[in-house]
């Protein structure tokens, strides 16, 4: 899936109006896109335009008790895998890093 922000908001100095951004993941329906800092950060649904919705067959989707929707690639699926993210655990980043690498190869 391949998002890009309606417009800049001073909220969200990360993001660029016209950039698109691949959605690596869905978390309680919002998108986790790679911000312009090259940081994974969780983003509301509402901010951006979807470019493109195909969304990668390999992603793994759940569903909370109010209808909220959770898809990642398996590997990053894992709770509490992107607080290990941030918290700089080195396997963790190295697998996070191994699976955009490969996916975004595919998708160009």
């Amino acid at each position: 899936m391949i998002v890009k922000l309606r417009r800049k908001k001073v909220d969200y100095p990360d993001l660029s109006p016209r950039q698109p951004y691949f959605v690596i993941g869905i978390e309680a329906d919002d998108y986790r896109i790679l911000n312009d800092r090259g940081q994974p950060f969780l983003y509301p649904a509402d901010l951006f335009e979807v470019i493109d919705s195909s969304e990668p067959t390999s992603w793994v989707t759940e569903y909370g008790d109010e209808g909220e929707r959770y898809s990642y690639p398996a590997e990053l699926k894992e709770p509490g895998f992107f607080e290990d993210y941030l918290d700089g655990k080195t396997e963790v980043f190295s697998r996070f890093w191994q699976t955009i690498n490969s996916r975004l190869s595919r998708a160009a």
